[in-house]
């Protein structure tokens, strides 16, 4: 027998009709007699309310329009008297009516949702300080004080209008990467039913980065970065050897680096953008730069490369600008990697693998298609490729030739 509610039998059997008259089990919405509904699943018969917002709402993190209807899922029929339903929608229709919160939890707004996403991020993911800034100085000034449940389609092409007004394309981009990342965390713990930036306006104009350098370039570079400070030149022919993330090399950590019986050594990078691992193969110019990397170390710091972020900066950019190189980017020696490595042959799949791509998407749509290398064959590649490229420079540097026992 389906479950049902209980009561007077003459007072409700308009309600009994209507449980009687229900299909088994039923696909779409509930049956609504008097504003009670009733759902008929696989397991059981549902008590629904339906009530009419005149004001709007908010239920349950989602934002209501003033005149749409709001359905009220109660739990198993069952579980209720006639009289009980009756009583609920009442009372819901009166604080809607009068305008007054429809549930007891307090609304959730974004700038505590942003807040708690960032503080979970920050032991998750490398670029912290750039997500930060984007929460602190570019949304929370315009979404802080909105309930979730209230930012709409609207709100974030507004937003992005005037960001653009300011940023460049990419940039702005990149912050809203940010804020749908907090709204989809949103939408996962049941504060939202949809994520507005999924259907905003696509950030137009945006062109992809093609800065790479070519052999000139690169011994310029490595030249004044010896004059600049003995380390940097080591920093810098790691990222084209690598094609690793500034990010991911700054992190990278001596216990990361481990050598096989075959004699390979490798380096882990254990959360990359993509929230992937993966080994990078060393080739002979970055096993030399370990060794020397080894004699620089600091106590109590386990960093392959013990340099902060700042000094890191400054003195980069004095060794480019000393050549000439005021455009070139430290993420530009990556593209340098990818370009230069596709030049020689290594196949796009095994340079995806190499610097972390998860497809071939961007290497198809920025490097010329080649086939034909595996791993082994890469690294002799780069090799060959940057060892040539650099030796004159190398030479010209002794401090970052030599190796420090």
């Amino acid at each position: 027998m389906a479950d049902r509610a209980r009561g007077r039998p003459r007072r409700h059997s308009e309600y009994d009709r209507l449980v009687a008259s229900l299909p088994k089990p039923m696909t779409k919405r509930p049956k609504y007699l008097n504003g009670i509904g009733v759902f008929r699943g696989g397991r059981g018969d549902t008590a629904w309310v339906k009530i009419r917002l005149p004001h709007g709402g908010i239920y349950r993190g989602r934002a209501y329009e003033p005149g749409s209807s709001l359905e009220i899922k109660l739990g198993s029929l069952s579980s209720w008297t006639w009289e009980q339903l009756e009583a609920k929608r009442s009372d819901l229709q009166g604080l809607a009516d009068r305008d007054e919160a429809l549930e007891d939890e307090p609304t959730v707004r974004f700038n505590s949702q942003a807040q708690e996403w960032l503080e979970r991020a920050r032991n998750r993911v490398k670029d912290y300080d750039s997500l930060e800034l984007h929460v602190n100085r570019h949304l929370l000034g315009t979404f802080g004080p909105m309930p979730l449940s209230a930012i709409t389609v609207n709100d974030v092409n507004r937003w992005a209008a005037r960001q653009l007004k300011s940023l460049a394309p990419g940039t702005v981009k990149r912050q809203r990467n940010t804020l749908n990342a907090i709204l989809n965390d949103a939408l996962r713990s049941g504060h939202i039913d949809a994520n507005p930036c999924r259907n905003a306006d696509p950030i137009r104009g945006i062109v992809p980065r093609q800065r790479f350098l070519d052999g000139a370039e690169l011994s310029n570079l490595l030249n004044a970065a010896g004059e600049t400070a003995d380390w940097l030149p080591d920093i810098i022919l790691w990222c084209v050897h690598s094609g690793m993330r500034k990010g991911e090399v700054r992190a990278l950590e001596w216990p990361d680096v481990q050598t096989l019986p075959d004699g390979r050594v490798l380096a882990s990078i254990r959360t990359s953008k993509a929230d992937q691992p993966r080994f990078v193969q060393c080739t002979p110019t970055m096993v030399e730069i370990l060794d020397r990397q080894a004699g620089r170390r600091q106590e109590g710091n386990d960093h392959v490369f013990p340099v902060t972020k700042m000094t890191l900066r400054r003195k980069w950019e004095k060794a480019r600008k000393q050549v000439g190189l005021e455009d070139v980017t430290m993420h530009d020696l990556r593209r340098t990697h990818s370009t230069q490595a596709a030049a020689a042959g290594v196949d796009l799949r095994t340079l995806a693998d190499r610097i972390g791509h998860t497809d071939l998407t961007m290497l198809h749509r920025t490097y010329a298609a080649v086939v034909g290398s595996a791993s082994e064959e890469a690294v002799s590649k780069i090799e060959r490729v940057f060892g040539g490229m650099t030796a004159k420079a190398t030479a010209k540097n002794p401090k970052s030739k030599a190796t420090t026992k």
